[in-house]
């Protein structure tokens, strides 16, 4: 019978050994978990029974890449159950989450993101991966921004799978050919004058919905391009109030309040898929989304380079914001965690981080996985981040919530969607941001 141990706030089912043991005595590590050690620790094989997945991926493009997942865990012997609930991540979502996790139906694996995993693994919720994650050396392959999020307190906690980019403009090709651009703008003006053209061809410049989270979306490219890298890692990751300066964040709101003139009169109702589908069709010139927008495209049966273009927003190229979808693995009763240990690894893959994000258009959570099968947008995400990652380029989404911690993100959502919606004025919108930063720094 192994032992025991406990890390605070996350249960623990395999080897004893210490994080300094487990380094010095790998060998040694590795031939236990072969041999000797049930559950975690033990190497997956087909178990009995299976896991019980919750998740929100209920559009088109997202719908398609569960079900990657699904066959992967299918063909590698894990049972599958589901129960999907919209909401991206967002408090809806978590609620839902917490409200199954009590009932019947409780699920085993749930997908989550960011600081959300934190403030699960907080509540002693989830299992430590940690055994499986030194037997498979995720600490050599996954980006360490990435890492920062699937951890608590030093271990595993969550299994990454991708890494979406959010810095990105989705174009229909031929409405930027018959306004005559060529080529991405290159710097804040070129966009303007891009979106000036459209707006007086009778084209809806900019698609974007109603929701928070794409305004922040939106929000987090424009404070990277007006303060760059450094700025936007020390004021919205590291929750630095003495960056926050007045004439830089009365530019990047003015900036906001520009880009709210480009929008249309079915703003205030239209959701992201919504959004996503005007552009498809030449309604709309462009969006500012995540790269799941490549994945959504790619289910409409559209390509890059014909139907649509990726352009990187301008003055954010060389910088990768990012959201990461993982997966969570609610604590069970000793014996009932094969299955979870055996999906894990399945998740891990490079198989599956490759098939899957095909389709999601995301890059993989792995910087050793190929990006030969994947369409142009995609092999520059993958490109786009692995240079990143060498440069501590690669940071969070704020309004994913990779960049910090809910409550923050949260405050950050109502500051910016208020005086996206004119509700707020800049010199209020500053006010209140800098305030927000500062409560969360104390």
């Amino acid at each position: 019978m192994s032992t025991v141990s406990h890390l605070p706030a996350v249960s623990r089912f395999s080897s004893p050994l210490t994080m300094s043991h487990r380094f010095s005595l790998h060998c040694l590590a590795l031939w236990l978990a072969a041999i000797a050690l049930p559950g975690w620790g033990a190497t997956p094989k087909a178990p009995q029974g299976g896991v019980k997945v919750m998740h929100w991926w209920v559009a088109g493009g997202e719908r398609a890449s569960m079900n990657a997942v699904r066959d992967h865990a299918l063909l590698n012997g894990v049972g599958w159950a589901e129960h999907s609930s919209a909401g991206s991540g967002t408090a809806r979502y978590t609620e839902a989450l917490a409200k199954r996790r009590l009932g019947p139906e409780a699920p085993t694996v749930a997908q989550m993101i960011g600081f959300e995993i934190h403030a699960w693994a907080r509540k002693g919720l989830l299992e430590n991966l940690d055994d499986i994650a030194m037997r498979e050396e995720w600490d050599e392959v996954v980006p360490m921004d990435i890492q920062r999020l699937s951890k608590w307190n030093g271990s595993w906690v969550a299994t990454p799978f991708n890494a979406h980019s959010t810095n990105w403009l989705w174009v229909n090709k031929a409405l930027a050919q018959q306004l005559g651009a060529a080529q991405a703008p290159d710097g804040w003006a070129d966009l303007i004058a891009l979106l000036d053209k459209a707006k007086a061809s009778g084209v809806l410049p900019l698609a974007i919905g109603h929701e928070a989270w794409e305004h922040t979306l939106l929000f987090e490219s424009v404070a990277v391009g007006v303060g760059g890298a450094q700025f936007y890692r020390k004021a919205f990751i590291d929750l630095d109030p003495g960056v926050l300066d007045e004439a830089r964040l009365t530019l990047i709101f003015d900036r906001m309040k520009q880009l709210a003139g480009y929008l249309g009169p079915r703003f205030p109702t239209r959701r992201w898929d919504e959004a996503t589908t005007l552009v498809s069709r030449g309604e709309a010139l462009l969006q500012v989304q995540g790269s799941w927008v490549d994945g959504e495209f790619t289910a409409m049966g559209l390509a890059p380079g014909r139907e649509y273009v990726c352009w990187r927003f301008p003055d954010t190229q060389g910088v990768y914001l990012f959201n990461s979808d993982q997966f969570v693995f609610l604590r069970q009763p000793q014996g009932r965690q094969p299955a979870q240990a055996a999906f894990a690894t399945v998740v891990m893959g490079p198989a599956l981080q490759e098939d899957v994000n095909l389709r999601t258009g995301a890059a993989p959570a792995r910087v050793d996985v190929s990006n030969q099968r994947f369409n142009s947008c995609g092999r520059r995400n993958i490109t786009d981040m692995r240079n990143a990652n060498m440069r501590r380029a690669m940071m969070g989404s704020i309004a994913m919530g990779n960049a910090n911690p809910p409550a923050v993100k949260t405050a950050i959502y109502e500051v910016v969607s208020r005086h996206f919606k004119g509700e707020l004025n800049t010199p209020d919108a500053v006010k209140a941001l800098r305030g927000a930063i500062a409560q969360a720094s104390r």
